[in-house]
């Protein structure tokens, strides 16, 4: 591998969430029913005529400017020819010759990766094997979709991961798609080859497709990188080809022999007028763009949110706008983020759930009870039993707030005057602080939630302490 570079490009299909399909009136929503969601034109019966949907050009304009690219004002569609099970039509519609997004890039933090173009076009019918047969689920076909196509710049493993996680951030920010790699709204192919250190000339590109997370898109490129150079090392022939990730032999596996786009005999979509977009359109669409990215982390980093948090909460929108949601009302940003992205995400996952899984009444719930937290009216210890029956239980907060309301609460003056007389009856304990200070302040705090059976804020007493500490030593 020494006198061999990976040289490694991407292409990605983003499935847009408008309410209709790209060309027909047929909602979009692949969850419902198999072949609910389908009209004349997704079935491409005879007399049928596609229209364009206004929502998914307005997305991929937003795209298009967040990655720094030139707008094409022609919008303008090609046909696709292939003949497939899934592709009702015997072509897709697409946009071969006049993307609409040209020459733009995406900072890595190492190096920027340039996006030679983002295009509009449909997505086929979903294919589903059951007892050994294909069955085809027409809701997908005509989902709008922009594919996402780089420049061969990357070459390594980790600098596509990076690409990709901060591809997934602005299309899932902007509220072009929610980018589930796991239900298939973000699919990703990789083409990958070998080129000699000291050389210019590419080696033999290889397509791996339908990559289905991040960890296989690592997996498949450095098992792609390793059966490339075993090859060239033996003075063997690297063959363009398809191949896809089979995850049960952890390996790649030989689907078809590359297609050429020749092939594909594209010509300019007749049933489609060519639309010239006003600059009014343009930028009506571009004043529309929400969630930039790089204002949100400055923001939070302002905060004094840490770094891993700060990541946790970016790879993951329904995340953020828990967290967002949250904070409006209680506004402690670090409390939140404390409670939301660890003890929150901590109780789903152990009860293998997702955040999908609350319904609107429990989030304003947390809400209430982080505010409560934050007010002092319940310490750490109930908030993570009122957490739990929110969640699991789907109690109100007002129920669950009452069981708290009769237990003493502890302010400043009874904590002061209970660690008092703990500190007093521990003099010998207190002797120790000056070798011993973490020890002691651990011993002391202990004894003081100890004492109130959990119910004092230990914080303040921590705070508390230190100033008794003084004042016993003078």
């Amino acid at each position: 591998m020494n006198s061999y570079k990976p040289v490694i490009g991407i292409e990605v299909h983003v499935a847009l969430n408008t309410k209709s399909k790209m060309f027909s009136s047929s909602p979009n929503n692949h969850y419902d029913k198999p072949n609910t969601n389908i009209n004349e034109i997704d079935l491409a019966l005879p007399g049928s005529l596609p229209s364009v949907n206004e929502e998914g050009v307005i997305k991929a304009i937003e795209l298009a400017h967040t990655l720094h690219m030139n707008i094409d004002k022609l919008l303008k569609f090609d046909r696709k020819n292939y003949f497939y099970q899934d592709l009702p039509k015997g072509y897709q519609i697409t946009q071969q010759y006049r993307p609409i997004g040209t020459k733009g890039f995406i900072d890595i933090g190492t190096k920027k990766i340039h996006v030679r173009q983002i295009h509009i076009e449909e997505d086929t019918a979903k294919q589903i094997i059951e007892n050994n047969k294909i069955v085809l689920d027409y809701n997908r076909a005509g989902i709008p979709l922009i594919e996402i196509v780089s420049q061969p710049e990357m070459n390594s493993a980790d600098e596509a991961i990076n690409y990709l996680t901060q591809l997934k951030r602005i299309v899932s920010f902007l509220e072009v798609s929610d980018a589930k790699m796991e239900d298939g709204s973000m699919r990703v192919d990789v083409n990958i080859s070998l080129m000699k250190q000291d050389s210019n000339i590419f080696g033999t590109k290889v397509e791996i497709k339908n990559l289905n997370s991040f960890a296989n898109v690592a997996k498949a490129i450095n098992y792609e990188i390793k059966r490339q150079s075993e090859l060239l090392k033996n003075n063997k022939e690297v063959v363009q080809e398809t191949r896809r990730w089979d995850e049960a032999k952890q390996q790649t596996i030989f689907m078809r022999s590359k297609t050429n786009v020749d092939e594909y005999r594209y010509f300019t979509e007749p049933n489609i007028i060519s639309l010239n977009l006003s600059n009014d359109f343009i930028n009506n669409a571009i004043s529309n763009i929400k969630n930039n990215i790089d204002t949100i982390k400055q923001k939070l980093l302002e905060d004094g949110i840490n770094d891993n948090l700060i990541n946790q909460l970016l790879n993951d929108y329904s995340l953020f706008k828990l967290f967002k949601e949250a904070n409006k009302n209680v506004n402690n940003p670090k409390l939140c983020v404390t409670w939301v992205v660890i003890e929150l995400m901590g109780l789903l996952n152990k009860n293998k759930k997702t955040i999908d899984f609350l319904a609107n009444n429990q989030i304003n719930d947390i809400s209430k009870m982080l505010n409560a937290l934050k007010l002092n009216s319940i310490n750490a210890k109930d908030a993570k039993e009122i957490l739990n029956k929110i969640v699991i239980m789907n109690e109100s907060f007002e129920s669950l707030i009452k069981n708290f309301a009769n237990q003493p609460t502890f302010d400043d003056s009874s904590i002061s005057n209970i660690l008092e007389k703990i500190i007093q009856s521990n003099i010998t304990m207190l002797d120790q602080y000056e070798s011993r200070p973490e020890r002691v302040e651990k011993f002391f705090i202990g004894m003081l939630m100890k004492e109130t059976k959990g119910k004092a804020n230990p914080v303040v007493g921590s705070k508390i302490l230190k100033e008794l500490i003084i004042k016993f030593k003078k």
